[in-house]
């Protein structure tokens, strides 16, 4: 084991380690607030340049479109008027592709007519969109402006096969005389807004994309990806996310339905924090080996003179209380050690003398009380006299050494058979003494000619007349006629015990109210009278068998006794008491018994 001084050094390094780790955990956690907040403030001025560069492109073909539509208020629809204004209209910008004048079929011309120009390598391109593989009068670009009397924006799309680029196209409807005559349309490349994010510079390796609002990447740095669908679960507007080596920011570009995304890489973003945190786990490192080395060597100091004292403390400890502790001179915290190490040695040696003489009394104790379970478990009968109308099970398991529960049975004469169950209030000693005497009465009173009622009400007087201990006893007391089955009982006080009548199942045998025996004199006590059937079985027991206490503190309850009764219905007697006891111990497993468990089961079968 390692010396004070050491784990005095240790402890005091642990406690400022702690306190380090704390505060530099703290100053980490608002340092990576600090940097996600800047990062986000820098996604947000990306969003407003983002949204300045498409909105003046949206704006140039809304105005352009607007204006194209006011020089048809002239009435000139003519192929040359069309050819020479549409043509005009996409010289004048870089993002104009492609534009088109879908004419409305009517009663006087129902023949489609779409004249599409378009931007080629050689120069413009022409084509009529009125074809049977096109059809431009199903078209999205073409029906719902038409429909809504709006202008309307397309959904981004990569023109493959015409462009090869990604598009969208704004659908501008045509008023004639107040009258709706075609669709004006204007496809513009988003080639601009490609390369408005690909030139973001985000730290070394971080980069921007584009969503649609179907969730299409529009830009990216990855061609491979674009048009392709972004995971819709990753998208939350206006939050720093971690994705993976990587935090996004998603914010939805104003007045448009495009998102734009900015991708943070996580060892860039905090690879200054990161440096901060090494170098201040470094300096706490060396701090804390400095810190150790001088903790040792002052307390050293401080710890000599406690060696000293452990060599004499061992001797102690080996038995040698005569060893004598030398108290030092200065009267410091040292000093009071020893004074009380000396005070403790007179002490201990004092205990040691007291404890041996209690030891040999508990011995005294121990052997009287394993004497007196020898006496009371000797008190209880062995076995019934042989009779072919009768068997006849009971068992006792005290809480204590001895207790207060007890059962008997014997013979008034031949054909008379008294049998009994009872608890008395209390536990241990004296509740062992009020069983013998309750036994004995009880016996003594137990003559041919007397009831059961008449017998408890002559216990009941014995014992209140001499009862200055305020102890009662609670008993169930049966007469059974072994020849006819007539049973003659008395419950005073008593748990009601159960019947099983032949074959079927386990029911309370309820009687008359009943005092218990002993609290008040001059009690009457009643007594009923029934008669067992062939195969019918009698159970009695304490109340400790019910409350028998699990390790969830549930009690066992008297639907788990019926439930285990019923259950051994067609055992014999010994094997449903043996049931019955295993189901109380395997629920009360892992705990202490809190009251005396007694319990008889009689059969009567009658010949």
């Amino acid at each position: 084991m390692s010396s004070i001084s050491i784990r005095f050094a240790l402890a005091s390094v642990s406690v400022a380690l702690f306190v380090l780790a704390f505060t530099g955990s703290i100053n980490y956690f608002f340092l990576k607030k600090e940097l996600l907040e800047d990062a986000t403030q820098k996604a947000h001025l990306m969003e407003k340049y983002s949204r300045y560069q498409i909105e003046t492109l949206i704006s140039i073909a809304e105005k352009t479109s607007a204006r194209l539509d006011n020089l048809f208020q002239d009435g000139d629809f003519s192929e040359e008027a069309i050819k020479e204004r549409l043509i005009n209209m996409l010289e004048e910008e870089d993002s104009f592709f492609g534009t088109t004048i879908a004419f409305k079929p009517t009663e006087n011309n129902k023949i489609p007519f779409s004249p599409y120009y378009y931007k080629e390598k050689q120069g413009i391109g022409y084509r009529d969109l009125a074809q049977k593989n096109y059809n431009y009068l199903t078209k999205e670009w073409y029906k719902i402006p038409l429909e809504q009397k709006e202008p309307l924006w397309s959904e981004p799309y990569f023109d493959e096969g015409g462009g090869d680029m990604l598009m969208a196209t704004y659908s501008n409807p045509v008023f004639y005389k107040d009258e709706l005559i075609a669709i004006l349309t204007l496809d513009i490349t988003l080639q601009k807004i490609q390369e408005m994010v690909l030139a973001i510079e985000i730290l070394d390796s971080g980069y921007a994309f584009i969503l649609s609002s179907e969730h299409k990447i529009l830009a990216h740095k990855n061609p491979a990806l674009i048009m392709k669908i972004h995971d819709e679960k990753l998208v939350k507007h206006n939050e720093m996310i971690k994705e993976e080596e990587r935090w996004t920011y998603y914010v939805n570009i104003k007045n448009t339905k495009l998102t734009l995304a900015i991708v943070f890489p996580v060892d860039e973003l905090f690879s200054s924090l990161h440096y901060m945190s090494i170098i201040y786990i470094l300096l706490a490192t060396i701090g804390a080996i400095l810190l150790i080395v001088t903790m040792v060597l002052i307390s050293r100091r401080v710890t000599e003179p406690l060696r000293e004292l452990t060599l004499i403390t061992d001797d102690i400890a080996n038995g040698d209380f005569n060893k004598k502790i030398p108290l030092p001179k200065t009267q410091d915290e040292i000093y009071r050690l020893s004074f009380a190490i000396d005070t403790m040695q007179k002490a201990i040696k004092e205990y040691i003398k007291n404890l041996r003489d209690a030891t040999i009394e508990q011995q005294k104790v121990d052997s009287e009380l394993e004497i007196a379970k020898s006496i009371q478990r000797s008190m209880l009968p062995k076995s019934l006299p042989k009779n072919e109308n009768i068997t006849l099970c009971a068992m006792l398991k005290p809480a204590r050494a001895v207790g207060g529960d007890f059962y008997d049975f014997f013979y008034i004469d031949e054909e008379h058979l008294c049998f009994l169950i009872a608890d008395v209030s209390g536990k241990g000693v004296p509740a062992a003494m009020f069983m013998s005497v309750t036994r004995s009465y009880l016996r003594a009173y137990s003559t041919i000619g007397l009831t059961a009622a008449q017998i408890v009400e002559k216990l009941n007087n014995t014992i209140a007349s001499n009862n200055d201990a305020n102890m009662f006893v609670t008993l169930f007391f049966g007469i059974l006629n072994v020849k006819s089955g007539e049973l003659n009982f008395a419950n005073a006080g008593h748990d009601e015990p159960y019947l099983l009548i032949e074959e079927g199942e386990y029911k309370r045998l309820e009687g008359v109210g009943n005092s218990v025996v002993g609290a008040f004199e001059d009690l009457v006590f009643r007594d009923e009278t029934i008669f067992l059937t062939k195969n019918s079985k009698l159970f009695l027991y304490t109340d400790g068998v019910t409350e028998a206490f699990s390790k969830d503190d549930e009690q066992f309850s008297d639907k788990r006794l019926r439930d285990a009764l019923n259950d051994s219905a067609s055992n014999s007697v010994s094997q449903t008491m043996q049931y019955v006891e295993n189901s109380i111990t395997n629920f009360t497993k892992d705990c202490e018994q809190s009251d005396d468990i007694t319990m008889l089961l009689l059969e009567f079968k009658m010949s």
